[in-house]
């Protein structure tokens, strides 16, 4: 009998597990009774092309990944601990827009569509014109094949929106496996379309305009929800009777896991996709909402008690990107010469020289264009221009934030580019306050913190959907420190790891 299959011997470590359902990869973290990390392990998130430009994966293979990934960490953590573990909660976080439509049994009868596959754009040009013009004062979200209601739309045109069918998330849709019951997580619902920000319901107009009944949305719960436990047939033993719960949307669960989820702080998160997180204190009138999606944010429920989410997102990590293959500097050490070369030719002033010009950041950019205006350019000046361009489209972010009544005190930086002087350099200019996320992996974290509130609340008998989530104090009482380097471990990839570890000590 394994390690993973066996049941907790007496006196076993209790540990919590956080589930990040991204998509490039796949994570799980276990924190200890104190909230300090364990392990973390990952998968690589794996989708279908079946024309070009879609990608989708079936519902078999969500679940599947997360069975596997639940008994790896479980395994790992035992290890780490010198003991064997008992799980008392497992808590997921995970992208937006992605889910599967489920029968009456709660089966998927859907493929999950990836939140970036443009399928929805021919039937958001059939949209009642009426049902479009309100679509962003209720939903807080462009008109925009990126929300799910569209792709629900293209579902119902293949014959799939079937009567007694249900909308899952992904995060949703692996709880309910595990053995949880049906809800739908009030963040992860304000992604789809589907959701009155005003009321924090489902919208009776966007769901007669998809053709589906009150029931096709479950019971709405709040982050942090416990919504039942792991069944007693699963066949990780030390998860049997865990507490389950929905962290809900990515970016807001790393916003509450870094601490910064609280009134006038803006959580930076800087991957491929830069996304800045507000927290604000109400939610504004339908007309106001519409003139803020018209300025490119989005506005919902946030994961913490009482608190509206502003979110806007760049395209500044992938023009980062772009602009290093463009140079020949992707390689760890050729960016970090690059980067500290780049610092010093400024000698601590402006890192913009203005020879230079580089475009792209925004969402609405479809190209990265590099302009090269003087002689004798350099690599520095290119990477120092690039660099440049991202702190000023951030610039106008916040702006747009600070406009709609999202004020930006704080800014907490995370995510991949943040180790890097010059992006940090950049972002001290945004608030009065700049500060790097102490966690590392602060999604996945989150999505741990979320599991253990959760299993608190189980243990005083709080049922959903009548409960509380967390607030914001709640996380930064229980910040836990960076991740240490030898917690990280990518499944199967063993010179990735080394890499990691290489590219974190620079």
């Amino acid at each position: 009998m394994s390690a993973t299959t066996a049941a907790p011997a007496p006196g076993a470590a209790p540990v919590h597990i956080g589930m990040d359902l991204g998509t490039t990869n796949t994570k799980a973290m276990a924190v200890d009774a104190a909230g300090q990390a364990v392990c973390v392990v990952s998968r690589p998130t794996v989708w279908d092309r079946p024309r070009t430009g879609w990608a989708e994966q079936p519902a078999q293979r969500v679940v599947a990944a997360v069975d596997a990934l639940l008994a790896e960490v479980v395994s790992r953590a035992g290890e780490r601990l010198g003991a064997g573990v008992r799980v008392r909660s497992v808590g997921f976080t995970s992208m937006a827009e992605s889910g599967a439509l489920v029968d009456p049994a709660g089966a998927a009868v859907s493929p999950v569509i990836a939140w970036f596959d443009p399928r929805g754009e021919e039937e958001l040009a059939t949209l009642d014109p009426e049902v479009a013009a309100l679509f962003p004062g209720v939903t807080g979200l462009v008109v925009s094949p990126l929300a799910s209601f569209f792709k629900l739309r293209w579902m119902a045109g293949q014959g799939l929106l079937r009567p007694g069918a249900q909308w899952l998330s992904v995060a949703e849709l692996v709880c309910h496996h595990l053995g949880a019951d049906r809800f739908s997580e009030r963040s992860l619902l304000g992604r789809t379309g589907l959701l009155d920000v005003h009321t924090g319901r489902p919208s009776a107009l966007l769901l007669d305009a998809l053709g589906g009944d009150p029931a096709f949305v479950p019971p709405v719960v709040g982050a942090g929800a416990p919504l039942g436990t792991v069944r007693p047939d699963h066949p990780v033993a030390a998860a049997r009777g865990a507490v389950l719960t929905v962290a809900g949307h990515d970016h807001l669960v790393a916003a509450a896991g870094a601490g910064a989820a609280r009134w006038g702080t803006v959580f930076d998160s800087m991957g491929t996709a830069e996304a800045f997180v507000a927290a604000t204190d109400h939610v504004p009138d339908a007309d106001t909402v519409a003139t803020m999606v018209a300025g490119g944010l989005a506005v919902y429920p946030h994961v913490v008690a009482d608190t509206t989410a502003v979110l806007a997102g760049t395209k500044s990590g992938l023009v980062l990107q772009r602009v290093l293959r463009l140079l020949g500097r992707e390689d760890a050490a050729a960016r970090a010469a690059l980067d500290a070369a780049a610092l010093a030719g400024t000698l601590g002033g402006d890192l913009d020289t203005g020879d230079v010009v580089v475009t792209g950041c925004r969402m609405s950019d479809f190209e990265v264009g590099v302009e090269v205006r003087g002689d004798g350019c350099t690599p520095e000046q290119v990477w120092s221009a690039a660099v440049s361009a991202t702190t000023r489209t951030a610039e106008e972010v916040l702006g747009l934030m600070r406009e709609a009544g999202a004020t930006a005190n704080t800014v907490v930086v995370a995510g991949g580019w943040a180790h890097l002087e010059s992006i940090v350099r950049g972002r001290r200019a945004l608030a009065p306050t700049v500060r790097l996320a102490a966690v590392r992996q602060s999604g996945v974290h989150g999505a741990a913190l979320f599991g253990s509130w959760a299993a608190e609340q189980a243990e005083r008998g709080a049922a959903p959907p009548e409960h509380p989530s967390p607030g914001p104090g709640w996380f930064e009482e229980h910040q836990a420190t960076s991740t240490p380097d030898h917690l990280t471990t990518t499944h199967g990839e063993a010179n990735e790891q080394r890499r990691t570890r290489r590219d974190r000590h620079r």
